[in-house]
């Protein structure tokens, strides 16, 4: 049984191999400047949790590289009640609730090693046919192998009470932020040669206020895929402020095409960030 809040939520599940659980102990380089996990850093374990489990069950990512295939993030975000901190044991929970078609909903439950409950995740992964650059079907072997079923925290984010789907550009009020350009760099391209999904992350970070940067953290953060950024891009990432979060638009300056969209919620920080 895990819990979100006060309720509890039951795993449903036929194999073992369906819920997999992932040990990790922040390091000095996953940290900001106080305790706290950074957010792209707390993706990645997300995202390693993940190649684990295909591991798990004889798939691991670079077996399916060499076939060409592979797992790509669609959309997703997460929802955080405390960071973890750094030098703690940390344990991550993934499961698939839902397979359709070429894509597969993967969730997050994130623990301290004593059970306490940090937050949750959930996405939209697409199976990747790589050479072709687009999804295909997911093969039989992991819909065998990962029964779909369980709780859903990709569910709660959306809705009215989540931050899913992220609003548009053109549905927001007021006026742009901040306005930022960044170079896509050889070493924030993944495996299949686009962006890497946590460098997104730490975009948004510099995109808002100093102040806020330094005295509250994201609690709620969240993406949406349009395309790819690719090495040697220029990507300009503009930002909104809403009443409850910020709007990230991300467009290629070369044609001016969106390739992705964020949100992010902040909120006090009880170990304010020092200069």
């Amino acid at each position: 049984m895990a819990e979100v809040g006060n309720k509890p939520h039951f795993f449903l599940m036929n194999t073992i191999e369906s819920v997999h659980c992932h040990h990790v102990v922040p390091g000095l380089a996953d940290a900001f400047r106080a305790r706290y996990v950074r957010p792209s850093a707390l993706m990645t374990f997300l995202e390693e949790a993940a190649a684990e489990h295909c591991r798990a069950v004889g798939h691991d990512i670079f077996d399916l590289l060499e076939k060409g295939w592979g797992w790509v993030l669609v959309g997703g975000g997460l929802r955080m009640q405390t960071y973890p901190l750094y030098g703690e044991q940390i344990v991550i929970k993934t499961w698939i609730s839902r397979w359709k078609g070429v894509s597969g909903i993967r969730e997050y439950r994130i623990y301290r090693k004593d059970g306490t409950f940090l937050g949750e995740a959930g996405g939209r992964w697409a199976f990747w046919d790589a050479p072709k650059r687009k999804p295909q079907l997911v093969p039989d072997f992991f819909l065998e192998s990962w029964p779909q079923g369980g709780d859903s925290p990709y569910s709660r984010l959306q809705g009215p009470q989540g931050i899913l789907p992220i609003p548009k550009t053109s549905e927001i009020q007021g006026r742009c932020l901040s306005q930022q350009r960044f170079s896509v760099r050889r070493g924030e391209v993944d495996m299949y040669d686009h962006l890497h999904n946590t460098i997104y992350l730490d975009w948004m970070l510099e995109s808002v206020p100093e102040h806020l940067y330094r005295e509250e953290l994201p609690m709620a953060m969240g993406l949406e895929f349009s395309g790819e950024a690719r090495r040697g891009d220029v990507i300009e990432f503009s930002t909104w402020p809403m009443k409850e979060g910020w709007i990230h638009d991300v467009r290629r300056l070369s044609d001016g095409k969106r390739v992705a969209r964020g949100y992010s919620e902040w909120t006090q920080n009880t170990l304010a960030i020092g200069a």
